[in-house]
Formats: structure tokens, sequence, C-alpha cells
């Protein structure tokens, strides 16, 4: 799934960039909960850097440029399926690990390539010259070939990183789906790994894990995440709504009663301010309207088909 449109920085995704912060300098499990529609997944995908992760290709097939975009990258954002178990949510956030990993060390790799293959010109350029200048038929010249010509010493093997290496931080969104067997997976591999651990969810989640004492003793942060304030939906309808993608009157939403109505019936809903948009901007085009009116806006709740995300 791709976030739809530009993203727009608000004061709670700030806070919960700062929660991620914490849970990962101080490897703790954090819980973030808040209601469906304030902007919980999509700041999750923000912070993981989450949309060039997935349109990435395969590591070997990206440019370089591309490679550099993901330097120090250290999160992964992991979603489970609705049927899940201990061994496929393991697997799925080790896969990803790996992608992460084969992703950050493809550079060094290609360097290595480039490196080598130097190393075996240089190598062939000597042979050839030691073919030409020695004389073949001069004593100990067999030794000074056998000298010459001898492989390099291999360098010792490299240091074992831990398996989920170099993931810092896991966010697992809608945990809400996960059953106590696949929680305590989650609860072994941040016990095993150096990572922190972020669970997403619904409110309600954190009186969930609390009847666990085992995993619920790890929990080092509780983040709530709100909705946007009345002060911010306005700044966003007033400075940032060609962001959102909609096509409105030049003057934007100029009208406070409007305001004030779409403030009313979204309450800082995100996702349902994006629908009620949606329709204003359709009732807009059917009745060839050039202004946002608090009439139109009544008209576009009416329209919903869900009033509430």
């Amino acid at each position: 799934m791709n976030s739809a449109g530009p993203f727009l920085v608000t004061s709670e995704h700030r806070r919960f960039a700062e929660f991620c912060d914490a849970c990962r300098q101080y490897r703790y499990i954090g819980l973030c909960y808040g209601a469906p529609g304030v902007g919980k997944t999509l700041s999750a995908r923000r912070y993981a850097g989450w949309d060039r992760f997935e349109a990435l290709p395969y590591a070997w097939r990206a440019d370089d440029e591309a490679l550099a975009a993901f330097e120090g990258a250290d999160t992964i954002l992991y979603t489970p399926e609705i049927v899940n178990s201990p061994r496929a949510v393991a697997d799925g956030v080790g896969q990803l690990a790996y992608i992460l990993r084969s992703i950050r060390e493809e550079p060094q790799r290609r360097a290595e390539k480039v490196a080598a293959e130097a190393r075996r010109r240089e190598e062939e350029r000597k042979r050839v010259e030691l073919l030409l200048d020695v004389d073949w038929l001069a004593p100990g010249s067999s030794s000074v070939v056998k000298q010459s010509l001898s492989a390099p010493e291999v360098a010792a093997a490299a240091h074992r990183q831990p398996s989920l290496a170099p993931t810092r931080l896991v966010l697992v969104d809608e945990a809400d789906q996960l059953r106590v067997p696949s929680l305590e997976q989650l609860r072994d591999l941040f016990d095993r790994s150096d990572i922190g651990l972020v669970l997403i969810g619904m409110p309600g989640i954190e009186k969930r894990l609390a009847r666990y004492p085992q995993l619920y003793s790890r929990v080092g942060f509780v983040h709530a995440f709100r909705s946007l304030r009345a002060d911010e939906v306005r700044r966003l309808l007033a400075e940032h709504w060609p962001d959102l993608g909609f096509t409105l009157p030049p003057a934007g939403i100029a009208d406070q009663e409007a305001v004030a109505a779409i403030i009313r019936i979204t309450g800082g809903n995100f996702r349902l301010l994006r629908r009620l948009l949606q329709q204003v901007e359709r009732i807009l085009g059917i009745n060839q309207l050039q202004a946002v009116t608090a009439a139109v806006v009544e008209a576009a709740r009416e329209s919903l088909v869900i009033g509430t995300a």
C-alpha cells in the first residue's frame, strides 16, 4: 500500500517521530494507539521511508542514487496478515530485515567488485610482465615465478552480525491483528536482537497487552496518536489544500463558516477530512460553483457513504 499524495508534517507526526526515536535509542517496546483515520499508518510509513522502500527494485538492479537514499536507514515497517502465526511473523520481519540489509550492503558490494576487478587486472599485468621479463633459462627462475604468482592471503572472516542488523527499529502496524503467540514471537525477537519495537493499533491495545506481564513489562513508552487540532485544520485548509491533490477554487476555502463546518464534521480526523474534501470537489464540479460555502460542505457531508472514519 502506498500513501496517497504528499505527506503533510503535523505536530502529531513530530510527536510520533520523537516517540519512535526514543524506542530506538533506549531499545524499548513502545505502544502507539489512536482512532482509525488519524494518520498512524501514514506517519509510520513516512518515518520508515516505506514508500521509497517499496518502490525500489531488487537491490542489484537499483541505481547508485536510489541506493544512496538508504544510507543510515535502520527501520522496517511490518504489517501482519489477518491470519497470522508465530512462524509467519518471524519470517515476515526477518525477510524485511534481510531486504534492508541487502540494500544497505549493495554499494559496498559494488565497490568491492570494482576493486577486485582492478586487482585482477593488475595481477594479470604483472603476470604478462613476468612472462616477458624473466630469463627462463637462468638458474632459480622458477622460484622467482612461484613467489611472484603466489595467491594473496585470505582476509579473516567478517564479524558475524546480529540476525536483524542493520535494523534497529521494527514498526508493527495493525498490531491488534496479532494473537498472543504471535505477540510472544515478537517479544522473543526483541529479546534476541538489539532493536526497538513499536506496536501500532487501536485504542485499547494497551489494556489488552497489560494482561500479559512478560510482554508488558518491556514496554517503555506509550503514545496516544491524536486527531488534528482545529488550528492545524485551519492552517491545512488555508495553506496546504493544493498538496492534498484536490481541485478547488483558486481562493481555496476562504469562508470561515465552511471551515468551521469542516472542523465540526471531521473532528480533525485526517481520513474523514480527505473524504469530505473529495465530496466537496465533486459537488463544486457538478454544480459549476466557484466558492466553498457552508452549504456546500453540508451537502458533501450528506453525500458521504460512511459518516465516520
